[in-house]
């Protein structure tokens, strides 16, 4: 039976990249941002119909398989949102490997760890993370690919290779989050995993095949954006792709106006800017549908959008990376009536809230949400012992701290795992004191999230200083740290005290700190 053929009968991205290009070879497929002084595309934006888009993926993987790529192998990805990315990561699924997409905000340091772990048989990098990348591959076998060269067009008379046919049970990615110990796990999804995500956005961000616009504004190594990009591909609709640093709400709405974007995800924070901007000076937006997550929003932020954007309908989404994003959401006929719910578990999933002993706590309790579903990872990466412990009792333990209403609204209480999340990004408290514990003029080191309206929450660390008579200043722990952690995860204030508050075991008291700052 022909190759393409049997490919065609599966549900796996690389197929519908093979569909998309037969039957709309000429639909636009990827596009960049840049725009002319009038606001229109700018003639030399990066433009890929899928017919394009499927000769583009191809000819990556031809140049993945000459670094030596099998099915099975790890290709991991270091660069910003561009058109680029999308082509590498369905050109490693091509060959049957492994997508591994990298936090390009990481120090050496930290990729170092992500690629010693995940094993690549190649790394691709955009430009301007290059010197970082190399920087920490010094002491690994690994091919260093430059991201335009990999991506680019097919030379005259070049062979491309087969596609693989994997199953839906196969690795599709590997993401690495942070865990409570300051050491970042992997969490394998595979292709039954996004299928399974794919179906349900499509239904709840109610896309229309072939028609629909999509701004893809928040990081792709995020699995939030990364399912927002394989969602648009998967319904053979138009993925506009933004850089996603430097936040620019007004040009974030021309870009929207320009390419009649009719869907996107933000966090609350990128919201408030871009409602803002849109009252301060009109544009000819066709917004139908905004999400947002990460963070909670507030009555006022919701009435806005809805002021701002009176045809769009909204969503509210929360999960992690382990569910391929979203387990749980909020739609928007709930959102100001069950304000601060982060809602009711999205078809498919199946979740409890439950006490240590895996006993459901009543309405209005608080325990642990656990969650069941097609959506949820296969396993940690190299790490039996973990997956262990977030499968225990055969549920996926979220480590959040839930309440549920009569009606089976979730409410989130706390984060076990102690989580701050600033402007969309996960920062864990036990990693940066990992790394702020090794300043001499540090005896102890406690880091707590503090409210900012800006960011949602940023860190603050409370030292315990070696010496009264020269304890350290917040400039010195930023530069210590520099380099060491991402420039994000640096703490914005610094309190020092005499002792922390213990329990009686001795253990710190997070809870009292936290009310202290």
């Amino acid at each position: 039976m022909d190759l393409e053929f049997r490919l065609a009968r599966t549900h796996l991205p690389i197929a519908g990249l093979f569909r998309h290009a037969h039957e709309v070879p000429d639909a636009l497929a990827l596009t960049d941002d840049r725009l002319t002084a009038d606001g229109s595309p700018a003639p030399d934006a990066q433009r890929l119909t899928y017919g394009e888009l499927l000769e583009r993926v191809k000819a990556a993987a031809g140049r993945l398989a000459q670094a030596g790529v099998e099915r099975g192998d790890r290709v991991a990805l270091v660069a910003g949102n561009c058109v680029e990315y999308p082509i590498i990561t369905n050109a490693a699924n091509y060959l049957g490997a492994i997508i591994v997409p990298v936090n390009f905000r990481l120090a050496a340091g930290e990729i170092a760890y992500i690629l010693g772990h995940s094993d690549p048989k190649a790394v691709v990098v955009d430009e301007e993370r290059e010197a970082v990348t190399r920087e920490s591959t010094e002491s690994l076998d690994v091919a260093v690919l430059g991201l335009a060269q990999t991506a680019a067009p097919a030379e005259d008379g070049a062979a491309f290779p087969d596609p693989v046919l994997c199953s839906l049970e196969d690795d599709q990615a590997i993401m690495y989050t942070s865990g409570t110990t300051g050491r970042p796990k992997g969490a394998v999804l595979t292709y039954s995993n996004f299928l399974s995500t794919t179906m349900r956005s499509s239904a709840s961000w109610a896309y229309h095949p072939e028609r629909d616009s999509v701004l893809v504004a928040s990081p792709m190594f995020h699995i939030a954006a990364f399912n927002v990009m394989t969602t648009t591909l998967a319904n053979a609709c138009t993925c506009v792709i933004v850089p996603s640093t430097g936040f620019d709400a007004g040009h974030l709405l021309d870009v929207m106006a320009a390419h009649g974007v009719s869907r996107t995800f933000m966090v609350p924070a990128q919201w408030q800017l871009m409602a803002d901007e849109q009252r301060r000076s009109p544009r000819d937006v066709d917004l139908r549908f905004w999400s947002w997550g990460a963070a909670p929003a507030t009555e006022s932020l919701l009435t806005l959008l809805r002021e701002t954007f009176p045809e769009a309908g909204s969503q509210a989404a929360f999960g992690q990376t382990e569910t391929t994003a979203s387990g749980v959401s909020l739609g928007h006929e709930d959102s100001l009536r069950k304000l601060g719910s982060v809602g009711r578990p999205d078809r498919s999933y199946s979740i409890r809230v439950v006490d240590a002993k895996m006993n459901d706590v009543a309405p209005g309790e608080v325990g642990e949400i656990v969650y069941r579903g097609p959506g949820v990872m296969d396993r940690f990466w190299n790490d039996e012992a973990a997956t262990e412990e977030a499968f225990r009792g055969g549920w996926f333990h979220s480590g959040d701290l839930v309440r549920r209403d009569e009606e089976g609204f979730i409410y989130v209480v706390d984060r076990v795992k102690d989580m701050i999340i600033s402007g969309g990004e996960n920062i864990y408290c036990a990693e940066v004191e990992n790394v702020l514990a090794w300043h001499p003029q540090v005896a102890e080191v406690a880091v707590v999230g503090r409210k900012d309206p800006q960011w949602g929450e940023v860190p603050v660390a409370i030292v315990v200083p070696a010496s009264d008579e020269e304890p350290p200043t917040l400039e010195d722990l930023r530069a210590f740290a520099d380099g060491k952690l991402a420039r994000y995860k640096l703490p914005k204030a610094i309190r020092v005290v005499d002792a922390f508050p213990r329990s009686g075991t001795g253990k710190v008291q997070k809870t009292v700190l936290r009310e202290t700052v």
